[in-house]
């Protein structure tokens, strides 16, 4: 069995107005493709995750954070998708996931979360161009972004400037301990990766939607579940060594 790589859901509402916990299927699909197991994470807070307001978010328990630690004892790897909300809950898996070497890869706002890591108060700003970055078609080629060469993408992929698809309004001012590893033409940050961690990437655009029709995207969910496979082969060697 492959890697374990749990996606953290996103709160919404179903066609008939109820609040969901969902993933979007191009994440559970692009993971299956690529050798892992998806594995979704949803909040163990009894409140109503979609209609509840950023600052209104109450801290977890000890109870709910046991129940998190739980999930993530089983996890190889993490997948942080795009959304429209990061909330406590969020930062706890984050940060418990980066205590454990967990390989992450995050997305649109999984991006984002990562690039604002130890930033209080952090702002997101409104994209400049927005004929540029948003497109309603989610797998049309947006614009191109320049890779740096000293980074974790660029061993990858081996190329300084890729086209990407391109679904957001909002962007990433700076970040503190991440660093930048990608730009778009305009200046907004496409890519980050955390400083002295193995495996943390964050890209603005949506590689899990294009995985079948774009090699770029493919070989970037194969490195991830990769790094995830050599998680779970230490996990069992040291099982196997008890």
């Amino acid at each position: 069995m492959g890697p374990i790589i749990g996606i953290l859901t996103r709160s919404d509402v179903s066609t008939k107005g109820a609040p969901i916990q969902c993933c979007m299927e191009s994440t559970r699909r692009a993971i299956v493709k690529t050798g892992g197991v998806p594995f979704l994470l949803t909040p163990p807070q009894d409140i109503d995750y979609f209609f509840t307001k950023h600052a209104d978010f109450p801290d977890l328990t000890g109870r709910e954070k046991e129940i998190i630690l739980y999930q993530i004892e089983q996890l190889d790897g993490l997948f942080i998708p795009g959304g429209d909300k990061i909330t406590k809950y969020d930062y706890y898996v984050f940060e418990e996931c980066l205590k454990r070497n967990i390989p992450i890869f995050g997305v649109c706002l999984g991006m984002q979360l990562i690039a604002n890591y130890k930033i209080d108060n952090f702002k997101l700003l409104d994209v400049s161009n927005k004929e540029l970055h948003y497109k309603e078609d989610y797998k049309e080629q947006a614009h191109t972004i320049m890779i740096d060469k000293n980074s974790i993408l660029y061993k990858i992929l081996g190329k300084e400037e890729i086209m990407v698809n391109s679904h957001h309004l909002r962007c990433v001012d700076y970040t503190k301990e991440c660093n930048v590893t990608a730009k778009s033409s305009d200046g907004v940050i496409e890519a980050v990766e955390l400083k002295n961690y193995d495996f943390c990437l964050g890209v603005q655009w949506h590689p899990e939607i294009i995985i079948g029709d774009d090699i770029n995207s493919k070989k970037i969910f194969e490195y991830f579940i990769e790094k995830a496979s050599k998680v779970k082969e230490r996990k069992e060697n040291k099982s196997f060594n008890k």
